[in-house]
């Protein structure tokens, strides 16, 4: 009986020292998950970024709590509102000329051996090329004004959604489409009941990166093309050798896209909500 009463005081006693040892485990894990490395990096760069800044001989860069206080000056007083709508403006019309061109290209190079043969040489060219050594052709051809800031928009965009359209109908399963002709499906019944489908998350993934490379060209466009919008308010302040506020409109720009990106992955997951294995 004294052996018994000895082990039950050991196990008990020890309870609270295992307790103990898991949090110190169960914070180094919470650490080194996706959301604690994120938060450690930010902190890092933040105070990285502070203790440059904030040193007498950096002219270049400005202080962490000098930049956000303009980056909330800015967005309070909406200063910064009206250049963003310009910008949202050119990019939205350059994503949507994008992604009915991407779309389209893109089941046709898909479908057909003899397009993507003839058109895959162009629009990989394209694709690597910088679009900036394009805007004195846009110029000349198109305009400066706001028709050419959206072509360059439709430019940057544009490949994502071919090439990713693309790839999405070649992967459709030969066997479903011919299971699908067999119970006589003819051809736009199977375009639209078989490859649309199959090829749905490849499309959702294009435009989404379409989203964010507009946001870019829009920005290139505001800056290269005629000056306005986000452009101007980033060249105005660089201009004047206003670093906090050129930073505050850099950071600003930056969570912008980074919003946005976000947006269209929510909304491609609702939509791909009926394959909810893709985004476990």
């Amino acid at each position: 009986m004294a052996g018994k009463s000895e082990l039950a005081v050991e196990e008990i006693d020890a309870r609270p020292v295992r307790q103990r040892a898991s949090a110190p485990g169960w914070l180094g894990g919470w650490l080194l998950s996706g959301w604690g490395l994120r938060l450690l990096s930010v902190v890092a760069l933040l105070a990285a970024w502070q203790w440059y800044g904030s040193r007498p001989e950096v002219f270049a860069v400005a202080p962490f709590t000098d930049v956000f206080r303009e980056l909330l000056e800015m967005v309070l007083s909406g200063r910064i509102l009206e250049p963003t709508i310009g910008t949202l403006a050119i990019a939205t019309q350059g994503f949507l000329w994008a992604a009915v061109v991407g779309i389209v290209v893109g089941f046709v190079t898909g479908l057909s051996k003899l397009a993507r043969t003839t058109l895959d040489p162009l629009i990989n060219a394209l694709y690597t090329a910088p679009v900036s050594m394009l805007i004195p052709v846009i110029g000349i051809w198109i305009g400066l004004n706001v028709r050419g800031k959206v072509f360059l928009v439709f430019l940057t965009a544009v490949f994502a959604v071919i090439a990713n359209t693309s790839a999405g109908v070649r992967e459709v399963d030969p066997n479903l489409v011919e299971t699908a002709r067999s119970f006589g499906a003819r051809r736009w019944s199977l375009y639209r009941n078989v490859i649309l489908p199959w090829s749905a998350p490849f499309i959702l993934i294009g435009l989404r990166l379409a989203v964010g490379r507009a946001i870019r060209g829009a920005i290139v466009a505001d800056i290269l093309l005629i000056t306005d919008n986000l452009g101007r308010f980033l060249l105005e302040a660089g201009s004047t050798f206003n670093m906090s506020v050129l930073l505050a409109g850099i950071v600003f720009t930056m969570l912008l896209g980074y919003a946005l990106m976000e947006l269209a992955k929510k909304v491609e997951q609702s939509l791909m909500s009926w394959k909810p294995s893709q985004y476990e």
